[in-house]
């Protein structure tokens, strides 16, 4: 029994030094195995890091592409300039504009074509394959052997460009909803119907562009459609029911020759014009532009003190004639101003000038149902306008226009030489105006008797001398001097005296 226990314990201690032996073999067989693979690991990445460090951290790798641009091996900076001017090329696409039946060709230029971050957009180009772990990295410019990659770049439109040339090229195409009219004969109103219609949703149709340029653009000429939607009438038959009296008139005399074309023109644009209550009108804006493709031919107008002829000269008239029309009819004036000289069709402060952008005549309807302008050449040659509308003002009421010159300036006579006139000859030039200042009334009567005075406006128009031009052109040096002499003087007796002398040398 003894001895069978002895055996049992020897055999017992033999198996865990067996095991013991064992387990050791394994441990120095997964140490060596860690090791291996440590090291290979390691050789691995060292390799791998050799690989990938090689590229330049400022240039972009081979075989990367912005949209349709080849970047590869360019900075960022550079990256960034052949952008622009690939985006310079681009902006030279032809659009064409598809509005229901018609269309209009623009260019991406006219439509603020732009590219998005471009800035951004070429970093990320740069880090490509440049950031992360070697693995990944490894992994990014693996893949750049066997494919291009592809950063694509936001295009987008200027909104106001954009905004500013569909409502300049498409919106006029569309077949625009149409106002109630209304036309007076013999004092009588006659009404037309309004008709709905479309027009182009803008907002949309940049949204639409958008889209097309980011997903389907060949970076080549394209057509697309515009995005339409309902329009309305602004102005309904309804709304011209109230249209039956007249409110106030004016005319004057319209001349002849190439002004009077103007005049008529001008009259037209105006004429049939209807204001709902609290709208605001500009004659520039219905009258222009002044050229000769709207009818206008060149005529006689202020210009830095000087009468020289332009297109449109005389539309002044046209807005001064609608100007006493709507004194007359008590409509609102927002914006007006005097001529820079006097002018000879009305009293001072009674005119209204137009000259470009920094001369208009505004009004507003200040009545609570539509006006409507009536304006025209009449059969004996007077320039007509007269504002319609519904009367509220009593019967017993009277308005009268007085204008008040509260100073005058005398122009003066202004000698210059001219050198390539004979000597001693005079050439009377330039437009001499007195200056004045002036202001208007409007004087109310009741019953034909005065109850009240208001002041419309304060008005200044400076003078405009006249010119003499003295020839100095001579053959004798000593004469031309002695005239040009006494023209610095500006003493007419002196120059005078002169050329008398001149002519005796």
């Amino acid at each position: 029994m003894a001895v069978q226990q002895i055996k049992r314990r020897r055999n017992m201690r033999s198996a865990k030094r067996t095991a013991l032996r064992r387990k050791r073999r394994r441990q120095v067989l997964f140490g060596f195995i860690l090791v291996c693979i440590l090291l290979v690991w390691g050789i691995s990445y060292f390799l791998l890091y050799r690989s990938v460090s090689k590229y330049p951290q400022n240039k972009i790798c081979d075989n990367i592409y912005i949209g349709s641009v080849n970047v590869s091996g360019m900075t960022k900076d550079k990256a960034v300039k052949e952008l622009e001017k690939h985006l310079k090329k681009d902006r030279e696409t032809k659009v064409t504009l598809k509005v229901q039946k018609k269309s209009v060709e623009v260019t991406l230029e006219e439509l603020g074509l732009n590219y998005g971050k471009v800035e951004k957009v070429a970093q990320k180009a740069v880090d490509y394959g440049k950031k992360g772990s070697v693995f990944s990295r490894y992994s990014k410019l693996r893949k750049l052997k066997k494919e291009k990659v592809v950063f694509e770049k936001n295009i987008d439109i200027k909104d106001k460009a954009a905004k500013a040339t569909l409502k300049e090229k498409a919106v006029p195409l569309a077949a625009h909803a149409v106002d109630a009219s209304i036309t007076i004969k013999d004092s009588k109103p006659t009404i037309t119907k309004a008709k709905e219609g479309k027009t182009v949703d803008i907002t949309k149709s940049i949204e639409v562009l958008e889209e097309y340029l980011n997903t389907k653009w060949k970076h080549k000429d394209f057509s697309i459609k515009m995005v339409m939607k309902q329009e309305k009438p602004k102005v309904k038959e309804k709304d011209l029911e109230s249209v039956t009296d007249e409110l106030g008139s004016f005319s004057t005399d319209a001349g002849g020759g190439e002004r009077w074309k103007n005049l008529k023109t001008g009259a037209e644009m105006l004429n049939g014009t209807v204001l709902m209550p609290g709208e605001e009108a500009s004659v520039h804006d219905l009258t222009a532009p002044y050229d000769e493709e709207h009818g206008y031919v060149p005529a006689g107008s202020y210009e830095n003190g000087q009468v020289v002829d332009s297109y449109g000269g005389g539309i002044c008239q046209v807005s001064t004639t609608l100007y006493n029309a709507l004194l007359y009819s008590e409509v609102e004036i927002t914006k007006r101003y005097p001529h820079s000289m006097l002018i000879n069709y009305v009293e001072p402060s009674r005119d209204a000038a137009i000259a470009g952008d920094t001369k208009d005549l505004k009004f507003k309807n200040n009545y609570d149902t539509p006006i409507y302008i009536h304006g025209e050449i009449d059969d004996n040659n007077q320039l007509t306008f007269a504002i319609y509308g519904k009367e509220t003002r009593p019967e017993n009421r009277k308005i009268k226009l007085v204008s008040e010159t509260t100073k005058t300036e005398e122009y003066s006579v202004t000698y210059k030489t001219n050198s390539e006139a004979a000597i001693g000859s005079m050439e009377y030039t330039g437009s001499p105006h007195i200056g004045k200042t002036a202001r208007l009334w409007k004087v109310i009567y009741e019953d034909g008797e005065e109850v009240g005075k208001e002041q419309i406006n304060d008005s200044y128009y400076k003078k405009s001398d006249q010119i003499i031009e003295v020839g100095t052109k001579s053959d004798n040096p000593e004469a031309s001097a002695l005239v040009k002499n006494a023209v610095a003087t500006q003493d007419k007796d002196k120059i005078n005296a002169a050329i008398a002398q001149a002519a005796a040398i």
